[in-house]
C-alpha cells in the first residue's frame, strides 16, 4: 500500500500527514517535493536518527496535500500541527507552553493568558527562565537575596542608583524592543570579571549577551512586522511556471493571495478600516508560529532580491 501510493507522489511541494495502525496523525512534515521528501524516510540512510527509525517503524499510511508553493506548505504544516499536535513533531507543537510576561513590584509572572500589562508571548520559553535571570541580576532587583545583591552592585554600582521604578521602565522598554541597555551593562559585567582574570565568568556572561542580542533582535523584528500596514510577496507556482501567486500581508497577518500571469503585482482591494486588519496590540499563543513563517520568508525573499 506504501509503495503504491510513493509511486504517484508527485514533484510538487505539499504537507504529509503520516499514520499509525490506529489511523492517527503522527508527524506532520512539509517538502518542496513531495515525491522525494516522503520516499527519503523508507530508504535505507544512516543519517536517519533514532527518532525517525522509531517513527517509520509505526507508519502505516500516509495523506498528503499538494500547494502551490513552499510558503503554503510552512503555513499549512503549522496550521495541521497545531490541529493534531503529533507525537513526533517538536516545532510548532508546543505554542501553548508559550509564556505571557509581567513585571511586577514583586517579581516577574508568567502567565497563560494575557493582561493589560503583560508582554508576549514569547516562543523560546525554555530560555525564557534564563532570560529572567539575566535581567534579576543585571536590574539588581530587590527580590534577590541579600547577598546576591552585596555582590553584584560590586560588578555593576551604577545600577544601584537607578530607582526601581527606572529599572523596571528599562526591563519594559527592552520587552517593547525599544530599549537595548541590558547588552551595555552585560558588557560591564564582563569586563569587570576580566579585570579580576576571571576568565570563565566573562566567556558565560558572554553567553547572555549572545542569548539576550538575540532575544531583542526577535522582539525588535516582530514588533516592526506587525507594524507594517501592507506587504507583498511573490513566489513562482511550482505546477505552472507561468503563475506568480502573491500574499497581500497586512499587519502581519496574511489577508488574501492569488495567482496571475506576468510579473505586475495584482491591485488588491480592501479596505484599510477593516477590524481584521488593525494593528494587534498582542498575539495569542496560536498565532506567533504563523506570523513568524512569514517574517522569515519575507527577510528570505529581501535577502534573495538584495545579492
Amino acid at each position: 500500500m506504501l509503495k503504491e501510493k510513493l509511486k504517484h507522489l508527485p514533484l510538487l511541494p505539499g504537507v504529509y500527514l503520516m499514520k499509525d495502525k490506529h489511523g492517527s496523525v503522527i508527524y506532520v512534515g512539509k517538502a518542496k517535493q513531495l515525491k522525494n521528501r516522503v520516499s527519503s524516510y523508507f530508504q535505507q540512510n544512516k543519517q536517519h536518527s533514532t527518532k525517525v527509525l522509531r517513527m517509520v517503524h509505526t507508519i502505516v499510511d500516509f495523506d498528503f496535500v499538494v500547494v502551490d508553493t513552499e510558503l503554503d506548505a510552512l503555513l499549512l504544516e503549522c496550521e495541521l500541527i497545531q490541529h493534531y499536535h503529533p507525537f513526533y513533531n517538536r516545532q510548532m507543537n508546543y505554542f501553548t507552553n508559550y509564556n505571557y510576561l509581567q513585571l511586577t513590584d514583586t517579581g516577574f509572572i508568567l502567565s497563560d493568558e494575557p493582561t493589560a500589562q503583560s508582554f508576549g508571548p514569547f516562543r523560546y520559553y525554555k530560555k525564557i527562565p534564563t532570560i529572567l535571570r539575566i535581567l534579576e541580576e543585571t536590574y539588581q532587583m530587590p527580590w534577590l537575596k541579600e547577598i546576591s545583591l552585596l555582590a553584584l552592585r560590586t560588578q555593576l554600582p551604577t545600577i544601584a542608583q537607578l530607582s526601581f521604578q527606572q529599572k523596571k521602565k528599562e526591563i519594559e522598554g527592552l520587552l517593547k524592543g525599544r530599549n537595548k541597555k541590558v547588552l551595555t551593562y552585560l558588557k560591564q559585567r564582563q569586563e569587570h570579571f576580566i579585570e579580576l582574570l576571571n576568565f570563565e565568568r566573562a566567556s558565560s556572561i558572554q553567553s547572555e549577551i549572545e542569548l539576550m542580542t538575540y532575544f531583542i533582535q526577535q522582539i525588535q523584528n516582530q514588533k516592526t512586522f506587525l507594524q507594517t500596514p501592507r506587504l507583498i510577496l511573490s513566489l513562482p507556482v511550482a505546477a505552472d511556471q507561468e503563475l506568480t501567486k502573491y500574499y497581500l500581508i497586512c499587519y502581519g497577518q496574511l489577508v488574501a493571495t492569488t495567482k496571475i500571469a506576468g510579473n505586475t503585482p495584482p491591485n488588491f482591494h480592501f479596505a484599510v478600516g477593516n477590524d481584521t486588519l488593525a494593528k494587534k496590540q498582542q498575539l495569542t499563543k496560536a498565532e506567533v508560529d504563523p506570523v513568524q513563517i512569514l517574517l522569515s520568508y519575507q527577510r528570505k525573499l529581501s535577502k534573495e532580491q538584495s545579492q
